[in-house]
């Protein structure tokens, strides 16, 4: 299988001059790698002030649905939406359109060329965009964020509690500085994730990426760039794990960070957590192990 890192370094050299954002202006409304129901969200979903959506680059439409004529073996979530075919085995997906959208497939569409409108057919929740990249040489949902132009940002993620609970325990307590613990296995988790800019009220997202250092040493890394399927479960593919692995509880944004080692003596824990444009954030805690 690919190399993710080298997949996205490769499609941001060659593509990013050319593709462009599905709506004009984007806001987002939920991103990649959120907890959506028990899997992940495997694309984007835009809200905009035009309504028109637009191909990002040139491609053929090779699907269509049309959510009045659905077959039933065929998923409705999605409502009016469009594939569309582009270079070296990408596809994307164009969900919840309103009922005037280009219904007909083998056609070629041109870069920038409008294949619909926002709508709110499906199940969507209000009316938005929901957009998905497809790499079907490699098998996974790539996070659109890696192919198209990036968006300014301005705001940081927040890392809110931290918890920690010996490996064998049953439940988590909040992790806080000099907390003294018996040296050992234990699982940390947290509470983290980004807020959205220009939406009328406080919504948060998934973050970009998401690091755990021990002792200055990186432990854990876990990264929002694909989702894979593994079995019978979609998996983050930075860490194998399907959503209801990762995401505890019924928090939306409490996720699982790893199991680390705690030796004897003094352990210093630092979470670091970036969106797209490298807006970070971090908290670092100091406890003490005993034998």
């Amino acid at each position: 299988m690919k190399n993710i890192f080298l997949i996205c370094f490769f499609l941001n050299s060659f593509f990013l001059l050319s593709m462009q954002w599905p709506v004009e202006n984007p806001v987002i409304r939920a991103n990649f790698g959120e907890r959506s129901g028990s899997h992940y969200n495997t694309g984007i979903k835009l809200i905009s002030g035009n309504p028109d959506v637009v191909a990002v680059d040139r491609g053929e439409v090779v699907f269509y649905q049309k959510e009045r004529n659905r077959f039933s073996a065929l998923p409705s979530g999605l409502g009016n939406f469009i594939v569309i075919e582009h270079d070296r085995f990408l596809r994307t997906t164009y969900g919840h359109l309103a009922d005037n959208f280009m219904g007909r497939k083998k056609v070629n569409v041109a870069a920038g060329e409008v294949i619909g409108q926002i709508g709110d057919s499906g199940s969507s929740k209000g009316r938005y965009l929901y957009f998905e990249f497809a790499d079907r040489e490699s098998g996974e949902l790539i996070n659109p964020f890696l192919m198209l132009p990036l968006l300014a940002d301005g705001s940081r993620p927040v890392i809110r509690e931290v918890f920690i609970k010996e490996s064998r325990a049953a439940s988590y307590q909040i992790l806080g500085n000099n907390l003294e613990i018996s040296a050992g296995r234990y699982d940390l988790s947290a509470i983290i994730y980004d807020t959205a800019e220009n939406m009328a009220a406080f919504h948060q997202l998934a973050p970009h990426s998401i690091r755990v250092y021990i002792n200055g040493e990186e432990s854990s890394l876990i990264v929002y760039n694909s989702i894979k399927k593994s079995s019978n479960y979609l998996v983050l593919s930075s860490n194998n794990r399907s959503v209801n692995e990762y995401y505890i509880g019924n928090e939306n944004w409490q996720v699982y960070l790893g199991q680390f080692n705690f030796n004897p003596g003094i352990n210093i824990i630092r979470i670091v957590a970036s969106d797209f444009r490298d807006n970070e954030s971090f908290r670092e805690f100091r406890i003490t192990s005993t034998r």
